[in-house]
């Protein structure tokens, strides 16, 4: 079908408004992702209690994660538990990469800041 038979011109029209994503949907992103990185046994709270870290559940993965944004920056915090016997800064640097890759590819928008604790390790599941 032709632009023109469809009353269409041309130039294409455009529509005020704004995308907001919510700290929370970007949580929910980065969660997920980190859930998928080899040697994550799992989010942790970012509050430990009498010095051992309390793995979270699936439906709970965002308490893990903390995202600040402020005029165009994004700042993410992430909570971890590594599995026993690998390279902790290995898995560090694969969930580092793996997230700013996401984020950004989901959101359009590169996480200037992101910074990984470590908060325990464990024999994997």
């Amino acid at each position: 079908m032709d632009a023109q038979k469809a009353g269409m011109t041309g130039a294409e029209s455009t529509i005020a408004g704004r995308l907001v994503v919510t700290d929370r949907a970007v949580a929910d992103i980065v969660g997920w992702t980190v859930l998928e990185c080899y040697g994550v046994v799992g989010m942790a709270s970012p509050n430990l209690r009498r010095g051992v870290a309390s793995l979270l559940s699936r439906d709970r993965l965002h308490q893990g994660i903390k995202v600040d944004q402020d005029g165009g920056q994004l700042r993410i915090k992430l909570y971890i538990i590594v599995e026993y016997g690998l390279n902790v800064a290995e898995v560090a640097g694969n969930v580092r990469s793996q997230v700013a890759y996401n984020v950004e590819k989901m959101i359009g928008l590169p996480a200037t800041t992101l910074q990984i604790y470590v908060q325990g390790v464990r024999v994997g599941e």
